[in-house]
């Protein structure tokens, strides 16, 4: 009798730990992803007010690039999920659209879009720390896609 109370509580147990874990988990192959509109300057303070320089990492990448600027602002960022084999559209400013398409085996094609007329596609690996980069239709604009946490 102690023996299937105790195997009871055990199951009990288990029960609702793994009841606990299923929702925070997520389903594999989904990608949690960031992309930010940044523009590139020369000045060291942005002309537009409220922009902020972009992270010191995503910094560094854009100036290992044959991009002709020395200062990165960041104007939009967003961040979702895209479920294998599905396409996430998003707006990162009133021109400036994308549609991410999660390809699976964390390959994404990136499709960039100004005022509803597609710019460029890009199709990449995105492994956690990797960043892709995109140029905007904008002469200083960069379209910047990479995973999040």
């Amino acid at each position: 009798m102690k023996l299937f109370l105790a195997t009871r509580i055990v199951c009990a147990a288990i029960f609702f730990l793994l009841l606990a874990g299923a929702g925070t988990r997520t389903v594999a192959g989904d990608l949690k992803l960031e992309a930010q509109l940044i523009i590139g300057s020369n000045d060291s303070k942005p002309q537009v007010s409220g922009l902020k320089p972009v992270a010191s990492d995503i910094e560094k990448k854009l100036k290992k690039l044959p991009l002709k600027w020395d200062h990165y602002y960041v104007v939009s960022e967003k961040k979702f999920s895209v479920g294998n084999g599905d396409t996430k559209k998003t707006s990162l400013s009133t021109q400036c659209q994308i549609s991410v398409r999660n390809l699976g085996d964390q390959r994404v094609e990136l499709t960039l879009a100004s005022n509803g007329q597609n710019v460029g596609k890009i199709t990449q690996s995105l492994h956690k720390g990797q960043t892709l980069v995109a140029g905007g239709d904008a002469d200083n604009s960069i379209v910047v896609l990479r995973q999040g946490n």
